[in-house]
């Protein structure tokens, strides 16, 4: 009985696609992820072993006890979700290296969008800057910022998650590499594409996926004053494009390829 079970529990899951939807910082990831969940699953299968997400708590813990980084630990976490039997959906910030991306495509299906690297760094500063909760909240000025361990790391943020080269500096020091291969790996996604063309990404998921997806807006900036105020100096715009050179050269190649698809 119990092995008839096991059988008639392994068909029932069949049916569905095993989806990872790489959650980027600051680019609408929130709402995606609770769409893309009820859009292709039933409500049934919520909190249970076959759904998971990449957990703050747990990665924090990992990365304290074993004197790891906090993205290794969600690697970890990422890695073992994508190993899980009957796992079909798991989500989260964390990188989705080439390797990854590669060894768990011909079962999974990546799925990322990607937002203006400019605004998402301004976003992600005003976010961390006067959000209420603790977690990488910081109290810089958009000045110091731009030049900060923190800052640096915000401009190459598509180039660390995708390209499969972690170290900010090295990035920085070969950027024409970490662009190409950032590239060629979003090209291996599922479903890939841009915040400014929301209805080509939909497309492509409901196409993919045989469904109508139904999208709202969560976890907006804080505070929109302060973001208008960064975007109306001339100045600190241009500084900010000059930090998020490598990630616009990978957004501007993505969206070139999603136009010639």
């Amino acid at each position: 009985m119990q092995e008839i079970l096991k059988q008639q529990s392994r068909k029932y899951l069949s049916r569905y696609p095993r989806i990872f939807f790489c959650h980027v910082p600051k680019c609408a990831g929130v709402s995606l992820s609770k769409a893309i969940y009820a859009s292709v699953y039933p409500s049934v299968l919520k909190a249970t072993k076959f759904t998971a997400h990449i957990d703050l708590k747990s990665s924090r813990s990992n990365a304290e006890l074993l004197g790891i980084d906090m993205m290794t630990a969600r690697e970890c976490q990422l890695v073992s979700h994508l190993e899980t039997p009957g796992m079909l959906y798991t989500n989260g910030h964390c990188i989705a290296r080439p390797d990854v991306v590669s060894k768990y495509s011909p079962h999974w299906h990546f799925l990322t969008i990607l937002r203006d690297p400019v605004d998402r760094f301004i976003s992600e500063f005003v976010y961390n800057r006067y959000k209420e909760s603790e977690w990488l909240k910081h109290n810089d000025d958009i000045d110091s910022y731009i030049d900060s361990p923190k800052g640096i790391s915000a401009g190459v943020t598509y180039a660390r998650y995708f390209s499969g080269i972690t170290d900010s500096d090295a990035i920085l020091a070969d950027p024409e590499t970490a662009v190409e291969a950032a590239v060629a790996n979003l090209r291996r996604f599922a479903v890939a594409g841009t915040l400014d063309d929301m209805p080509g990404w939909i497309a492509q998921f409901n196409q993919r996926f045989k469904t109508k997806i139904n999208i709202d807006s969560k976890n907006k900036s804080p505070n929109q004053h302060a973001f208008s105020d960064i975007t109306n100096d001339a100045a600190i715009m241009t500084k900010i494009r000059q930090r998020c050179e490598a990630d616009s050269q990978i957004y501007q190649q993505l969206k070139a390829s999603n136009a010639a698809a």
